[in-house]
């Protein structure tokens, strides 16, 4: 499991619309809307299904960028099998 924590910025008056949006997409949870900026979490598998929930976070009308603040992936286990080939 992979947790990951995100602001996502969105124009000045869209943060409720674009809140409301991003509480609809999988794995995803609403914590805070501050201004123009509303701080989420998600939750995935693995590092690259959580980045592909988070990019589609710009398709959003009036979203404007998504900052990862904290990543958790110890417990992928997509990355333990990246390592073994690594070797």
């Amino acid at each position: 499991m992979v947790i990951s924590s995100l602001v996502v910025e969105t124009t000045p008056d869209a943060a409720q619309q674009a809140a409301q949006k991003l509480a609809e997409c999988p794995g995803v949870e609403v914590h805070e809307i501050n201004g123009y900026k509303v701080v989420v979490t998600i939750e995935a598998e693995t590092v690259d299904a959580s980045h592909e929930v988070a990019s589609g976070f710009i398709g959003i009308e009036g979203v404007t960028g998504v900052n990862l603040v904290y990543a958790n992936f110890e417990d992928d286990p997509s990355l333990g099998h990246a390592q073994e080939q690594a070797r």
